[in-house]
């Protein structure tokens, strides 16, 4: 498992389903496990159930409630039920259990395979061990460049990189205008690409 389980606001929006207005709620009240960071509270993936459950509700439920719910998801099997009130019954689904292993499985690979580093194009958040620009390889993914083929342009890469710059990119959306020279890669043909990212491979 991977060493730091918090995720972002917008990263537990994505994972979950919720919308913003229900995790900063969860978060003021406490009903979710957080701790504090230089961009703000984070989140603890596993109660990301908690989160997807909490969105899909039409309805409020009071803090303690929340709170009782949140810590019951933590250790409950699939298929339990909490009584919160003689007229309400919660079930555990398999749609929170699926929301919590997204994000367990996307904290392992976030720890596998983001870096940022100064002295890597600039800071911009990279595949870790290449120069390959995270915003940049979702891009290609999200214009329907084809799996074999990007596979092909990068095949120094692990699969799953593929699977994590799309999550990653759609959770951090960039602020502002794309740096020149992502925006410059991404315009390139293919075979441009391919040609460059030859010269960016690691030395084996």
């Amino acid at each position: 498992m991977a060493s730091d389980l918090y995720i972002s606001r917008n990263e537990a929006a994505k994972l979950s389903g919720a919308s913003a207005t229900v995790i900063n709620k969860a978060i003021e009240q406490r009903a979710v496990r957080t701790k504090r960071s230089r961009t703000g509270s984070l989140i603890d993936a596993r109660d990301t159930g908690a989160l997807q459950i909490f969105g899909a509700l039409t309805f409020g439920l009071p803090v303690t409630m929340k709170r009782r719910l949140t810590a019951w998801l933590r250790n409950a099997e699939a298929g339990a039920e909490l009584p919160l009130t003689d007229a309400l019954l919660v079930r555990k689904s398999e749609a929170s259990d699926e929301a919590t292993a997204r994000a367990l499985r996307y904290v392992e690979l976030r720890e596998r395979f983001l870096e940022v580093n100064p002295d890597v194009q600039g800071g911009e958040p990279v595949i870790r061990g290449t120069r390959i620009p995270i915003r940049g390889l979702a891009k290609q993914i999200e214009a329907g460049e084809a799996t074999e083929v990007l596979r092909r342009e990068y095949d120094y890469i692990d699969p799953d990189a593929f699977e994590f710059a799309v999550l990653w990119a759609g959770a951090n959306p960039r602020r502002g205008r794309p740096s020149r020279t992502e925006a410059a890669f991404s315009a390139l043909p293919p075979a441009a690409r391919a040609e460059l990212l030859a010269k960016r491979r690691p030395n084996e």
